[in-house]
């Protein structure tokens, strides 16, 4: 799974405001050209005050023959008066074999790297430094607009996103209510709440970049409806740019 992909992964998926602070699970399959691809699993634990997120996923299938990944990832935070206030980023696990690993701890809402594995990457430029400054991580980010969908119906919103090698810009835009359709591969369909997300890189770009892919404004989107005894809010359904197999889709999972 490209780069690019994962990080689209791990921002548009897999957080859903639990009614109290016991855990939530949820099950995804992704989905390319008719291929199943990967499998995602999450635990969400989010309360009035504090937050934590622990993300799974793996390929599957033809890609994961090809490109074997496996990565896992938490975020823990609390609330604040103008969103998330992270604590501490950490992620690991295999990319076509080879180890990768974040540690980033929030100090005064500032983040700080206590390890990276590699620290330095042949093929991707480097972050140039400050511009990390005043940025969530990108689980965090995510919760904080799947809370607001929650808690308003809609989401709409800006944040800068830092995962140790990239720095992203982000905006929600709300779309209003759609009706899904059944699908065999998922575990819903019906109404759902619509959002967009228009996301740029702005540091951490692969070398082999063009400008055209250093301006490009991708689009993603995602669908979010109670489901479940709970009738708890969570996405149902998002749709995202994969480097490698294109356009892609996670269901949640029946």
């Amino acid at each position: 799974m490209a780069i690019r992909a994962r990080a689209w992964l791990t921002l548009l998926l897999l957080i859903a405001p639990a009614a109290s602070e016991a855990g939530e699970r949820l099950r995804y399959a992704v989905y390319a050209a008719g291929f199943n691809i990967l499998l995602l699993e999450a635990t969400a634990e989010i309360g009035e005050t504090n937050y934590r997120v622990d993300l799974t996923y793996r390929t599957v299938g033809l890609l994961g023959t090809f490109f074997p990944s496996s990565n896992e990832s938490f975020a823990q935070g609390s609330w604040g008066v103008g969103g998330p206030e992270p604590r501490r980023f950490a992620t690991w696990g295999t990319v076509r074999g080879k180890e990768r690993r974040a540690v980033i701890d929030f100090v005064s809402r500032q983040p700080v790297i206590r390890e990276l594995v590699p620290d330095l990457e042949d093929d991707r430029e480097p972050v140039p430094p400050g511009l990390e400054r005043d940025t969530v991580d990108t689980l965090s980010g995510m919760a904080f607009v799947v809370r607001e969908v929650a808690r308003t119906g809609k989401c709409d919103g800006r944040a800068r996103l830092f995962d140790g090698r990239r720095v992203m810009d982000v905006v929600a835009r709300p779309v209003g209510q759609e009706v899904l359709a059944p699908d065999y591969r998922s575990a819903f369909s019906g109404p759902a709440v619509r959002c967009d997300f228009e996301g740029r890189q702005l540091a951490g770009y692969m070398k082999d970049y063009d400008a055209a892919d250093r301006q490009k404004l991708h689009i993603n989107r995602a669908w979010f409806a109670p489901v479940g005894a709970s009738r708890t809010v969570m996405p149902v359904r998002i749709e995202f740019e994969a480097r490698l197999v294109g356009h892609a889709t996670a269901y949640l999972a029946p």
